[in-house]
């Protein structure tokens, strides 16, 4: 969930103890009237795994060297020590013994909160060609950095699961007679936070069992909410084990110390892969915690999976760095119909997730707008108000026994209830959400608690028409119903925040895309009243797990690959038009672009079989780090030992990525890449390119041949400006190497300046 809720408890230092950058406050902004303690991070880098058990004793003692205290109680004022894979601490102190630190040991601040995205199926039968046929995930573990987990719910229960744990598990579960693990939740930790009596891992938000179960939920007959999609409901790595990191106690906000925290602990329990649905407004890659984390696990093997944040139609897409896999959201091919029927038969569809039955009475349509309050500011502003049917502004002796049609409120839960409860007050029998904008027509499952659904602009603009039209306007609404294959699907979710990569725009953002609307999966019994088991969600948050779940079935399948590799297989075999062979639409039915789904929609079969890769290394990442620009000494604070940098640069777009990303191009440029062999079988590629409108792009070689599994090879792809075919935005395109099995695709964005811009240009010219 997006929130603009600002937050100051805490404030957020990361640093390394070796290296000097620059201080964040000065003597005077450091002064005794600030002197309110905060907990504050310091990052020394990666923990050196022999020596692990004699860090939080060091990390004592540096605190101790600032605050007057003994050893003993410094230890009493650490929040956490991280020890397993990284090496720092988290511990309240006041600013001045902060600045202190920073005089000693340079450590600049950082953005101290990350946010969870809010979310908002499969009838258990696999298909011939399922991965479920060769694995489901066994022995596998899915770290989850979330909410907590219910641990109840049957979609963790461990029926059929081994007796033993996998071997490599490291981690613990903080039981207690309140909370349980299972051979299903194998572990479970959470990261304190003041004012609870007896915190737990347990999740009182819902959003961190939805999460892991759809990533490795254990099958479950029977399961709907409101009785819409029922069917069995399954984890996309069923078998696998869930380790669980309880760094977020509410939907807005994380603790950064909690965060990471939870990486360190994740990464030294032994997890497989990590699913990491929350958000970070701010953050470079060498200050942000969760970069820092991903980097961290991305060392050790353990694959990265986060999601691409929620917001409204210009959010900017988030989790950026290259080791970590961002996931979009995108639909399924199951609607919740909820239709409008007018008096005079005409039907439209609308969408909607409430429990009614107004059989086949119809009501008294009218228009909020036509009904407003005695007016408490100017008449205008009143119908203005009331045209979308705000609490308190309709007349109740108008508004009594009638279906009021709405202009769109605000899209987010709270306003839609507080609707909900004003019309309730007021007597209406229900109300219509129409779409105000034009060619605004995907729409989002709402949650209503009286009959009423949402329409899209085209049927919200004949609703009014009809009304206008008709000296007795009347109409019903249908109960919502599941239907199936629905076409067009999958399009992009209208609130999947979209690239370019603000970080480095050179890097293409997000990777991919996946299920994230209307998606329906475990849920807290505390989170809402009455309680629910199983909730539909929406969200990039959702559409991550699917991602995380598909790389746990790939990694249980090829141990032996990288996380690059497993990332690769599942970008460079995704697709980019929707089941009627027409290309993928957004939100609003425009097609979408590689800035809305990265490389397409996951092909969790051809990600199986993918025939070749881009695979790329800890030393990959740290060139790509001084390429982007990063002195040595920052690009330490990442990778936590000393680093060097050329004296001569490339560019970021040179990092071995499955897509390719040449931002400010200037006449041409060259890109390097190479392809690693995963095939048992020798063979020959030839490659087929599509260049992007205005671009001239090339290969260095039309074919490649395999020979072995691991062979690899190296090619470039030079691109050239037309400056007479020149569009003035970011164009598309992509190349494609294929043998006579396999289809290895990538994704081709550019964007060129001007011929001015490049000095190609004359401004006088002779005659």
């Amino acid at each position: 969930m997006e929130s603009s809720h600002s937050c100051s408890s805490y404030s957020l230092l990361i640093s390394s103890l070796l290296l000097a950058l620059f201080f964040s406050c000065n003597a005077t902004q450091c002064s005794d009237d600030q002197e309110v303690p905060k907990v504050y991070i310091v990052y020394m880098g990666a923990a050196d795994q022999h020596h692990s058990h004699l860090l939080s004793s060091r990390h004592a003692q540096m605190l101790a060297s600032v605050s007057n205290r003994s050893v003993e109680s410094a230890m009493e004022t650490i929040v956490h020590s991280y020890t397993q894979a990284i090496n720092g601490f988290a511990a309240e102190m006041l600013p001045s013994q902060a600045f202190m630190l920073q005089r000693l040991h340079n450590v600049p601040p950082n953005n101290p909160f990350n946010e969870l995205h809010r979310p908002e199926d499969a009838f258990g039968n696999a298909a011939a060609n399922s991965l479920w046929k060769k694995t489901k995930g066994e022995n596998m573990i899915i770290g989850v950095l979330d909410s907590g987990v219910w641990p109840e719910s049957a979609s963790f229960s461990d029926a059929g699961l081994p007796a033993s744990l996998p071997a490599k598990w490291r981690g613990s579960c903080a039981s207690s007679a309140s909370f349980q693990c299972n051979r299903k939740v194998i572990g479970a930790r959470y990261y304190g936070k003041s004012g609870i009596a007896a915190p737990t891992p347990r999740d009182t938000t819902g959003h961190g069992s939805h999460v892991s179960s759809i990533a490795a939920g254990a099958p479950v007959a029977g399961v709907n909410e409101l009785g819409l999609a029922r069917g069995i409901a399954k984890g996309v790595a069923p078998q696998a084990r869930i380790a669980v990191y309880k760094i977020c106690w509410d939907e807005r906000t994380c603790s950064a110390a909690n965060v990471l925290k939870g990486w360190d602990d994740a990464i030294g329990d032994g997890v497989d892969v990590i699913n990491f649905s929350v958000g970070n407004r701010k953050g470079s890659y060498w200050s942000d915690v969760a970069s820092i984390g991903g980097f961290h696990a991305t060392q050790r093997g353990i694959v990265v999976v986060a999601a691409a944040m929620n917001g409204d139609a210009g959010c900017v897409v988030q989790n950026t760095a290259p080791w970590v896999m961002t996931v979009a959201a995108s639909t399924t091919d199951r609607r919740l119909p909820c239709n409008v029927v007018l008096g005079d038969g005409s039907v439209y569809q609308g969408s909607s997730l409430a429990n009614f039955d107004l059989g086949n009475t119809f009501y008294p349509l009218v228009y909020g707008g036509d009904i407003p309050a005695k007016p408490t500011t100017s008449p205008a502003r009143q119908a203005c108000v009331a045209a979308g049917c705000s609490p308190g502004a309709l007349d109740p002796a108008k508004a009594r026994g009638k279906i009021i049609f709405c202009g769109a409120p605000e899209p987010s839960s709270d306003p839609i209830k507080y609707v909900t409860d004003g019309m309730k007050a007021i007597g209406a029998i229900g109300f219509i959400v129409g779409n105000n904008a034009v060619g605004k027509e995907r729409l989002l499952s709402l949650r209503f608690t009286m009959p009423a659904t949402q329409v899209g602009n085209k049927a919200a603009n004949s609703i009014s028409s009809y009304i206008k039209s008709s000296r007795n306007p009347t109409a019903t609404i249908k109960t919502p119903t599941t239907v199936l294959n629905q076409k067009p699907s999958p399009m992009m979710g209208i609130f999947s925040c979209k690239g370019p990569n603000p970080e480095v725009p050179d890097i293409l953002k997000p990777d991919v895309t996946a299920p994230g609307v209307d998606i329906l999966a475990a849920w807290s019994e505390a989170a809402d009243k009455p309680p629910l088991k199983y909730k539909f969600a929406s969200g990039t948050s959702i559409a991550s797990p699917h991602v995380a779940g598909l790389s746990t079935l790939l990694k249980s399948m090829y141990p032996g690959w990288s996380a690059a590799a497993i990332k690769s297989a599942i970008m460079t075999t995704a697709y980019t038009q929707d089941h009627t062979g027409k290309p993928i639409l957004d939100g609003d039915y425009d097609i979408a672009t590689p800035f809305n789904y990265g490389s397409g929609h996951i092909n969790p079969v051809a990600a199986a079989d993918p025939g070749l890769v881009y695979d790329a290394g800890e030393q990959d990442y740290v060139s790509f780090l001084c390429n982007i620009g990063l002195s040595a000494k920052q690009v330490e604070l990442i990778t936590g030992k000393p680093e060097t940098c050329p004296s001569i640069r490339g560019r970021g777009n040179n990092l071995n990525y499955p897509s390719v990303t040449v931002t400010n191009l200037a006449r041409e440029a060259t890109v390097t890449r190479t392809l690693t062999s995963v095939s048992d079988s020798p063979s020959t590629y030839r490659i087929g390119i599509t260049p992007p409108s205005g671009i001239s792009v090339t290969a260095n070689a039309t074919s490649l041949t395999f020979s072995k599994k691991g062979e690899q090879k190296t090619f470039t792809l030079n691109f050239v400006v037309n400056y007479d075919f020149l569009p003035r935005q970011y164009v598309y395109g992509e190349y494609v190497w294929y043998d006579n099995t396999h289809t290895v695709r990538s994704p081709i964005v550019v964007n060129a300046v001007s011929r001015l811009a490049s000095g190609e240009g004359n401004l006088v010219y002779e005659v």
